[in-house]
């Protein structure tokens, strides 16, 4: 209760303790009037709103190309087997010398075979002078007794006096045939067309190109332990290395590959004929690549003949972003 509301009740309580009787108080009528709240509101809000946003969207870098064949015979680029080679600046070449590799080579190496010197051919004779040109005049004096009388013309007709033969009239005659000309292939192996093409794409390789070669059949033969810059020298080297490589014993193409990785290159190109059977297959060839395409590394692949792992050379090099050829 409020406390101005008590003071009546405290009044009469003690005039009855007291034994006297009062009139009771008037308590006079409070009137309480509401008093009018006026709430005067005024939303005058002038909101500006000035977003100014600069915002540098960076462009997105162009899609990379996509790598393509080149021609194996006359391109303007380096390349070996049609795939080009132009920018290659950390490569390794892994090649397949095993005994398959010494079969003939078909299908289309023949194009390179044909392309290709011929190192049996004889050199072309000397051109001879053209027919109109006259023989050199003899220098010095004429012999003695001058020059010889001409030759007095044969008489007309016979001793006898008969008169000579009519001319007959010559008969033509049939064009002969023309001579029909055959493209002879010579016969390669595999092998050889391979020595063909890689000392080709080593002498257009720049000088600096960081690179090494690996040979591999039954065991694993490099021309340098690690990667070395390209030089003269170096490049007169390997070319030699090369073409002294025989084809002979199996398929060691698991243990190549993986010291390939090792040699930490951006690029590596395998050519090879056949299934590896040393040192493990596919499936562990495919998981040492894919451990090495986690740091970027690309792998081309050349496949020759019909025993070719077809389905693991293309896997290499689609999952990595190479190139495969089939030859």
């Amino acid at each position: 209760m409020r406390a101005w509301s008590l003071a009546p009740l405290l009044l009469v309580c003690s005039t009855a303790c007291q034994g006297k009787l009062l009139r009771p108080a008037i308590i006079g009528k409070i009137s309480i009037k509401p008093v009018p709240v006026r709430v005067q509101t005024q939303a005058n809000v002038n909101v500006n709103v000035n977003v100014q946003t600069n915002v540098n969207v960076a462009t997105p870098p162009p899609a990379p190309v996509a790598p393509v064949l080149v021609s194996v015979v006359n391109s303007p680029v380096p390349e070996f087997f049609g795939i080009p080679l132009d920018g290659a600046q950390d490569v390794v070449f892994v090649l397949d010398v095993s005994g398959s590799m010494s079969e003939i080579a078909r299908g289309r190496m023949t194009e390179i075979i044909n392309a290709a010197p011929d190192p049996t051919a004889a050199p072309p004779p000397a051109d001879a002078p053209p027919a109109d040109v006259a023989p050199p005049a003899p220098v010095g004096p004429p012999p003695a007794g001058g020059p010889p009388p001409p030759a007095e013309p044969p008489p007309m007709g016979y001793p006898d006096g008969r008169p000579p033969p009519a001319e007959v009239a010559p008969q033509e005659q049939a064009p002969a045939p023309a001579p029909t000309t055959t493209t002879t292939t010579r016969s390669m192996s595999k092998l050889e067309v391979a020595q063909i093409e890689l000392v080709s794409a080593l002498e257009r390789l720049p000088l600096g190109t960081r690179m090494n070669v690996l040979f591999f059949n039954s065991e694993l033969e490099g021309f340098s332990p690690m990667m070395f810059t390209l030089d003269e020298t170096g490049r007169a080297n390997m070319i030699g290395f090369i073409k002294e490589t025989e084809a002979t014993g199996s398929t060691a193409l698991a243990p190549a590959m993986r010291t390939a990785f090792m040699m930490h290159a951006q690029r590596v190109v395998l050519l090879s004929d056949g299934l590896g059977n040393v040192g493990g297959g596919a499936p562990e060839i495919l998981r040492d690549a894919r451990e090495a395409m986690r740091g970027g590394i690309r792998i081309d692949t050349i496949g020759l003949g019909n025993g070719q792992d077809a389905d693991l050379l293309d896997s290499l090099a689609r999952e990595s972003g190479g190139l495969y050829q089939a030859m």
